[in-house]
């Protein structure tokens, strides 16, 4: 049993070794920061439930939420303009807290 356990999880590993990476574009939808989160808010009733920054490039995340219905939004945001860069439905939450 050990042996199967050993070969499967170095076929995973292996698998997962050799798949590449490659990078994609998408368009997204961009405005100054006040309009994005004003529609979120006052449109979808999604409110923000996470956000962080990158220290790479200096711009914030944030995750806006729909408990009720389940809709959700990713924003990445300068001081000045924010861009949707994901949208979604049946969002969960997997903790109370972190």
């Amino acid at each position: 049993m050990r042996t199967v356990i050993a070969a499967f999880l170095f076929c995973l590993t292996s698998s997962i070794a050799y798949a590449q990476a490659f990078e994609s574009s998408k368009p997204v939808l961009c405005d100054n920061v006040q309009s994005i989160i004003r529609g979120l808010t006052e449109n979808y009733n999604e409110k923000p439930v996470w956000t962080a920054r990158n220290p790479v490039d200096d711009t914030r995340y944030a995750l806006f939420v729909n408990a009720k219905e389940g809709s959700w939004t990713l924003l990445q945001m300068t001081t000045e303009i924010a861009c949707i860069i994901g949208v979604g439905q049946e969002s969960k939450f997997l903790f109370d807290s972190v």
